[in-house]
């Protein structure tokens, strides 16, 4: 080997040692502030971003029963949560941060639920519509619960505030 190819090898491994360096010292920068994160002991974050909430809207009218309803309403939780990885994870990150608190309300029948729906969604909000499956106590196919936010309780309540809690 002669001496420009030991001291180009020699270059390449200092090169290729400073950007290890380098991406592990910007990998520890950039995940820091989630290391630092706070949680109390009920596993929530316990620093806040101000007022966030999840509305889970459940339909009157389909009489389901409170273990069924309990399932529709994790399943609408869920759905959202999912949306807003994607769609909105700042709104996530604060909805996380505040508690992850949710708000049970209720409509009489499809027609209102579907009237939220199309309300929240030209407010710019997460909508997660939940259709059964029909296996247990409603129809197949039937509209059980909309999920909307999660978002700034503010701007959630210009589309839900109106319902009753279930």
């Amino acid at each position: 080997m002669d001496k420009f190819s030991a001291t180009l090898e020699t270059s390449n491994l200092i090169t290729f040692g400073i950007g290890l360096i380098a991406g592990l010292f910007l990998n520890s920068f950039l995940t820091r502030r989630h290391k630092e994160d706070v949680w109390d002991e009920d596993g929530f974050l316990a620093e806040s971003g101000g007022e966030q909430k999840l509305v889970l809207v459940v339909r009157n009218d389909l009489k389901m029963g409170k273990g069924k309803m309990a399932a529709q309403c994790s399943h609408a939780t869920l759905k959202a949560f999912k949306q807003s990885t994607l769609r909105n994870p700042a709104a996530l990150r604060a909805w996380e941060q505040s508690g992850q608190p949710k708000v049970v309300v209720k409509v009489d029948d499809e027609a209102a639920l579907l009237e939220v729906a199309a309300n929240a969604r030209a407010a710019g909000l997460t909508v997660s519509l939940i259709q059964d499956a029909g296996r247990t106590q409603v129809a197949p196919g039937s509209r059980t619960v909309l999920g909307v936010g999660p978002g700034p309780s503010q701007d959630l309540d210009k589309v839900t505030g109106h319902l009753k809690l279930m």
